[in-house]
């Protein structure tokens, strides 16, 4: 859940004050005397800082750049999914994913080609790309006035601190937080995770029914399959990389004993992999938040209140925790600009960030709202020219969070020539194709249903 961290902010404003001093420059060390830990000092060197814009300039310049990076990131709201951060990217603004499937068996003939030795076996190598996506900045403003009675009291800098520099790295954390949730949420409501349907509980019963469903798929996570990632690649999770995001009210519904033997780890450990989110769902104030962070992605649309209800059934995450690919792209900067006409300081923290999920790491969505497949129709062109390709494309109806893909194939050749589809529905012809064609559309999450068309080679 989002929750702030109590903790200590140890510097006091005496010792802020002097930490600045020893770093500055030798006109501020001069003028500013060092100070003890009374009211009196700390006005004495306050009066001193007053008096010379250049001295202000450097002390609020230091106070946000140096002791606020130090000293407020103890106090401020903690993201409890930071754990989804990879930390700082340092080259360039996108990450190549690369995976390399497992590789298929031949088997071995003392008879084979010799030139077998010679060919080129590409493998199945597959790449996922994950760029900058959000840049942003924070702001507050410090005015002269509010600067002067920090140094009227004894705690008074160290309060200015907590006021305004704190509210900028909450600011960021929260919405690390709702980003991280938005990751998921749209990637749960395209239908591209897999689910694992379970019934509402309603007693005892019905939690064990659950932890029985998620002990049996987080067991097969530690196999090879290509049923738990959205690439449907060979991938397995080790026990230690596993994952668990779950909603506070499903926590607080089971034991944790019973959840640990759930995620097959041992309760010390389930503790230390286990974040909470107070819901998979979106307040309206955190989609303000998203509408201007996100005002400039084109691809960005807003949560409906009929998603926020499908997104209500999700209970929890396993994953691997190699599936977010979060970073910073830069350090977290500060830049400034002291407004002369109003006497102030404009403080902007500057955050770039790249918010994206790997399509080979595993990750399935325990939900009680089950989706399904209705139907599958095919559309395109009824002709094709011989030598030439046309795309087709498949519309998937369904119910709840389904998943929108298909599986192309050809189930009928024509008469004379080839023909191929691609997973993307490009057919194409040989240039000697006669007669006609049929090609089929299964979908992907239910084999069940599917459609067929007959392409006429014209």
């Amino acid at each position: 859940m989002y929750r702030p961290v109590v903790s200590t902010l140890n510097a006091n404003s005496a010792g802020i004050i002097n930490t600045i001093r020893d770093n500055a420059s030798l006109a501020f060390q001069n003028a500013v005397p060092e100070v003890e830990d009374t009211t009196e000092s700390i006005m004495a060197a306050g009066t001193q800082i007053m008096a010379f814009q250049s001295h202000m300039n450097e002390f609020v310049n230091a106070l946000v750049n140096r002791i606020a990076l130090v000293s407020v990131t103890s106090r401020r709201y903690s993201n409890p999914l930071a754990w989804a951060k990879k930390g700082v990217f340092e080259n360039g603004e996108t990450e190549e994913e690369v995976f390399v499937n497992a590789a298929q068996g031949k088997p071995y003939d003392c008879n084979g080609e010799a030139l077998d030795m010679f060919k080129l076996y590409k493998g199945d190598v597959r790449s996922a790309f994950h760029s900058l996506n959000l840049q942003s900045y924070y702001p507050i403003s410090i005015n002269d006035q509010e600067l002067r009675l920090a140094f009227m009291t004894r705690d008074g800098v160290t309060d200015l601190i907590s006021r305004k520099v704190e509210s900028l790295y909450s600011g960021l954390s929260y919405d690390e937080y709702i980003m991280t949730k938005y990751i998921v949420a749209r990637l749960y409501l395209g239908g591209m995770l897999t689910p694992v349907a379970v019934t509402a509980p309603t007693d005892e019963a019905g939690q064990k029914a659950i932890t029985k469903a998620i002990k049996s798929t987080t067991n097969k996570f530690q196999f090879y399959s290509t049923n738990y990632n959205i690439a449907g690649v060979n991938n397995f999770t080790p026990p230690e990389n596993l994952r668990i995001m779950m909603t506070a009210d499903f926590d607080a519904a089971n034991d944790v004993d019973v959840l640990a033997s759930a995620f097959n780890i041992d309760k010390v450990e389930f503790i230390g992999r286990r974040a909470m989110v107070d819901t998979f769902q979106f307040n309206e104030n955190e989609l303000d938040r998203l509408d201007v962070l996100l005002a400039k992605d084109k691809g960005y649309t807003r949560i409906t209140s009929a998603e926020n209800e499908l997104l209500a059934n999700i209970l929890c995450l396993a994953l691997d925790e190699e599936f977010f690919r979060i970073y910073d792209v830069t350090p977290d900067k500060f830049t400034e600009q002291y407004d002369a006409v109003h006497l102030r300081w404009n403080e902007f923290l500057h955050a770039w960030r790249i918010y994206s999920a790997s399509p080979f790491a595993n990750c399935v969505v325990v939900t009680t709202g089950a989706p399904t497949i209705t139907s599958v129709t095919i559309n395109g062109p009824a002709d094709i020219d011989p030598g030439t390709a046309e795309q087709y494309t498949a519309t998937v109806a369904g119910t709840g969070a389904f998943n929108k893909g298909v599986v192309w194939s050809v189930t009928a050749q024509p008469t004379t020539g080839t023909a191929t589809i691609d997973n993307m529905g490009y057919l194409s012809v040989s240039a000697d194709a006669t007669g006609s064609i049929t090609i089929k559309a299964v979908s992907a999450a239910d084999s069940t249903k599917s459609n067929t068309k007959t392409v006429t080679i014209s």
